[in-house]
């Protein structure tokens, strides 16, 4: 028995990121008509991920197998004629994980190729199947291990028709002693090992409740998910809010969201990515009709920070980004000049709300 990861291999199914194909041989004593058990040697080789994220689907692993039928099995078949062996297997599998520590059985389906049986000597038959697609919900390690086979075979005499056995199941047992785990993986939630760092551009908007007005946003952020301290750092560029005062007169506040803080923290788990920034909105500028400035300036912006909450939908995958919702509320303005408490009336408030997109940035290129 050997167990290993190893490169790529041409043939196999295209394997979800981050897989590393990994290989098992076991010795086997199936039970065929008139002969009874005979030994049977199957290598597999898996496409299993290294990591799994909670709250994704683990799409089902691709497996590969070739069985060697021994010489004596050979001489049966060929006795009663038989020039083809086709069929399927049935693979019984168990997963171990969190929250199945006892082992969650999975049968796994194997479409035997056609195979040409010779006059004597062993024979290998090739086969390909695919285990169901997984969603684990808490974090570990977890494992595939692979039990007993059934093998649902149909020999074929040299005209196409079916030999004299006709189609028959062989029932096959794994010989005892073996190491028979597959492959090992890590269900990871985010916080932990395998989180990675990530940078993206973002696009959105957020509705100020006061006014109504829906303001244009663009900026970046960078998300690290590796290590002790996840961590979501938002920078939003400077945007422009149209308001009205006393319900008629059009207003252009040129608006900033600043960073009231040392950054912003990260959590992500059960596939839902929650970031949580303190800002500061500033006001450079407001002007009547976009010309006639009635405040503004260096020091306008709320007395105090506001805690700002995005979250995503569950399924939230870092390395392709998405949308990241969220609300906040913005404190009074101060040292906006003589009309602050009027102009801050149209931009303040609470509920607010922010609706983001986030794509990932693309890579700087190389130097030259």
């Amino acid at each position: 028995m050997r167990r290993r990861r190893r490169g790529g291999r041409p043939g196999l199914v295209a394997a979800p990121a981050n897989a590393a194909p990994a290989t098992l041989e076991l010795d086997y004593h199936c039970t065929f008509p008139l002969i009874g058990p005979q030994p049977v040697h199957v290598s597999l080789v898996a496409d299993v991920p290294e990591t799994v994220r909670v709250g994704e689907v683990m799409p089902g692993i691709a497996v590969e197998s070739t069985a060697t039928v021994g010489a004596e099995s050979t001489r049966a078949l060929a006795a009663l004629g038989t020039v083809t062996l086709e069929g399927g297997a049935a693979a019984d599998a168990t997963l171990t994980v969190p929250e199945m520590p006892g082992g969650l059985p999975v049968r796994v389906d194997v479409a035997l190729d056609k195979t040409d049986v010779p006059a004597s000597g062993e024979f290998a038959v090739r086969g390909t199947g695919k285990a169901p697609d997984l969603t684990f919900s808490r974090p570990g390690p977890g494992t595939v291990s692979v039990g007993n086979l059934v093998l649902t075979l149909t020999p074929r005499t040299a005209d196409g028709g079916p030999g004299g056995l006709g189609t028959f199941e062989s029932e096959c047992v794994q010989d005892p002693g073996q190491d028979n785990v597959l492959a090992s993986f890590e269900i990871v939630d985010g916080t932990g090992g395998g989180g990675g760092d990530h940078g993206y551009e973002v696009e959105g908007a957020t509705v100020l409740t006061a006014s109504g007005a829906t303001v244009p946003l663009t900026g970046a952020m960078s998300l690290a998910l590796g290590g002790d301290a996840a961590r979501a750092d938002l920078a939003l560029d400077p945007a422009t809010a149209n308001v009205n005062l006393f319900g008629f007169l059009p207003v252009t506040a040129e608006m900033r969201l600043d960073d009231a803080g040392d950054g912003g923290t990260a959590g992500f788990a059960d596939g839902v990515l929650t970031t949580t920034s303190q800002v500061t909105a500033a006001f450079p500028a407001f002007r009547v009709f976009g010309v006639v400035p009635i405040g503004g300036g260096d020091a306008c912006r709320t007395s105090g920070p506001s805690e700002l909450t995005l979250t995503s939908a569950p399924g939230f995958d870092p390395s392709a980004g998405g949308r990241l919702t969220g609300a906040y509320d913005l404190a009074p303005l101060t040292g906006c000049g003589a009309l602050t408490g009027l102009i801050g009336d149209s931009v303040t408030g609470t509920g607010n709300t922010i609706d983001l997109t986030l794509t990932p940035a693309p890579t700087p290129a190389a130097a030259p």
